[in-house]
């Protein structure tokens, strides 16, 4: 097995509030944040892994899997509001941690679809240079 990674950069705003609960208890879970939210400059790293493919001599072809990015991750992501902007996640918290399940999500059924020898093996999404949250397969 051979892995391929990525890094891409986007940036977006989020609020962390859940509406089926009182303004204490979300107070209490999320902190004192600001009514209107806050943003983060991310940075996601991925990596796919799979066999070479012998006739292409890729795992995946790096331009295939930068459109991927963009269009699975960046175009619906960057300089958006996730609460609004982001229709998974008017409903739904968008921390750290179901943003980067929701990315996993995309980009893999993506790979599937497009029929690359590959899967995605490990997602990094780091939204400060000292947090990050991971998913491996």
């Amino acid at each position: 097995m051979i892995r391929l990674s990525r890094k891409i950069e986007f940036n977006a705003s989020r609020k962390l509030w859940r509406a089926d609960w009182s303004e204490e208890k979300n107070r209490a879970v999320y902190g004192d944040e600001s009514p209107h939210g806050y943003g983060h400059n991310y940075a996601l790293e991925v990596e796919v892994e799979g066999e070479i493919e012998p006739d292409k001599a890729m795992v995946v072809n790096l331009t295939d899997l930068d459109r991927i990015l963009k269009e699975e991750v960046d175009r619906p992501l960057d300089h958006k509001n996730l609460n609004l902007d982001v229709p998974e996640f008017r409903d739904a918290v968008p921390t750290f941690e179901n943003l980067a399940r929701w990315i996993w999500e995309r980009i893999a059924a993506r790979l599937a679809r497009e029929n690359w020898p590959c899967r995605l093996a490990r997602l990094r999404l780091s939204p400060a240079p000292d947090l990050a949250v991971e998913i491996e397969a």
